[in-house]
């Protein structure tokens, strides 16, 4: 029968802490599914309101709980990125992914297609170009379900990069949900020019 060590004295080491090892967190061992999610603390529920205003209850919510849940990658959809492509992305201040699909379409038809043709609609519609507009229509088609598919997991990551950089500044909790306002939102004033830019260019090449 072995004697209980005296009272007050220290537990006896765990075999990790004998072999000089770490021991492991409480939530190491569990699966993946059941550990808590840094990003769920990090994401609270009023910074996410406040970073959407009120379109957080009424659409993004749904849009974001599986990167809520896991951040990794997942193709969703979101219909609004797929139909405005690249201009959904100014509007939500998705500047990168904006100048991503604004600018490699173009590159990616020249590559495929080998041709310098403008892909304007009066060179696209001649007999001869025919071959042109499929593959223009191809590359478009494309764009739009990659924006589409892509467009909830961008947006979530500027939201934690948005609540990462709150919490590095150390603020008071009302003047943290200010910043998170001012970071989250829309950019009406830089879409508005931008789709009149898109809209005068169209105009020009019909016309001319």
């Amino acid at each position: 029968m072995t004697t209980p060590p005296p009272s007050g004295s220290e537990p006896s080491p765990t075999p990790e802490e004998r072999a000089g090892g770490e021991v492991p967190p409480p939530h190491a061992e569990l699966p993946r599914w059941a550990r808590p999610s840094p990003t769920a603390q990090l994401l609270s529920e009023e910074r996410l309101a406040a970073y959407f205003g009120a379109k957080w209850d009424r659409v993004y919510r749904r849009k974001l709980t599986p990167f809520l849940e896991d951040p990794a990658f997942t193709p969703t959809w979101n219909w609004s990125a797929a139909l405005a492509s690249p201009a959904w992305f100014l509007y939500r201040k998705l500047y990168l992914p904006f100048s991503v699909f604004f600018l490699v379409p173009g590159f990616v038809f020249r590559w495929l297609t080998g041709s310098d043709t403008p892909q304007t609609a009066t060179e696209l519609m001649k007999p001869e170009n025919e071959w042109l507009l499929l593959m223009s229509m191809a590359v478009y088609v494309s764009s739009m379900l990659a924006a589409g598919g892509t467009a909830n997991w961008f947006l979530f990551r500027r939201v934690r990069a948005a609540s990462r950089f709150v919490s590095l500044q150390e603020l008071p909790s009302g003047e943290e949900l200010a910043l998170m306002r001012r970071m989250g939102g829309v950019n009406r004033l830089a879409t508005a020019l931008f789709v009149s830019l898109m809209v005068i260019m169209s105009l020009a090449q019909i016309g001319g």
